[in-house]
């Protein structure tokens, strides 16, 4: 990944897009989504396969009794229609699977992002710019957590400036040691450029 998609675009007018690379961000929970999901389709295709034979094979038995001349035939027609529909099943049930993870992913995929920025944040970087994709489930997070950012980076540079400033009240009067002190104090101090 590329270091934007994974620290998200610098700035607050920056408003660049990205793309996850990976639609199993958090592999295990989206898988298992998927598996229930899948299992229930699975489970109602079953059942409509199973009666839909079942519906078939009782129609070709009456057919029979009445015309036993025609039984390989509808046996064959019968097979027929269990194999089209089962194919058809096969390809709703790898349908569903797609679209679910794809689903999942629009969660998964925002709860990873936002991870990341709060990571960021915990480590006092305040220029991290959240931006999630336009269908993304939590896009709802992104204002607040952008405006939040902002306030932080406000007032740490506020809180720097304070400091600078109370150091240079403090060699005015005559004291430059305890001045130098708070200076390296507000220089160490997580900020944002000025």
């Amino acid at each position: 990944m590329s270091s934007q998609a994974e620290n998200g675009a610098k700035g607050k007018g920056s408003r660049s897009t990205f793309r996850r690379r990976q639609y199993l961000v958090d592999r295990r929970r989206q898988l298992a989504a998927t598996v229930r999901v899948a299992g229930l389709v699975l489970v109602l295709l079953i059942i409509i396969n199973v009666v839909l034979a079942w519906q078939s094979s009782e129609a070709t038995r009456k057919m029979m009794i009445a015309s036993p001349e025609f039984g390989e035939l509808m046996r064959a027609d019968d097979m027929q229609k269990i194999a089209i529909t089962a194919g058809i099943s096969l390809i709703i049930l790898a349908m569903v699977v797609v679209r679910s993870i794809m689903f999942t992913h629009r969660t998964a995929g925002a709860v990873y992002k936002v991870s990341q920025c709060l990571e960021q944040v915990g480590e006092f970087n305040f220029d991290v710019f959240l931006r999630l994709r336009r269908d993304d489930n939590l896009r709802e997070l992104e204002d607040p957590f952008n405006r939040m950012v902002e306030n932080l980076r406000e007032r740490a540079l506020d809180d720097y400036q304070a400091m600078k400033k109370l150091a240079d009240e403090i060699e005015e009067h005559g004291n430059p040691v305890d001045a130098e002190i708070l200076r390296r104090i507000a220089d160490s101090t997580p900020r944002t450029t000025e």
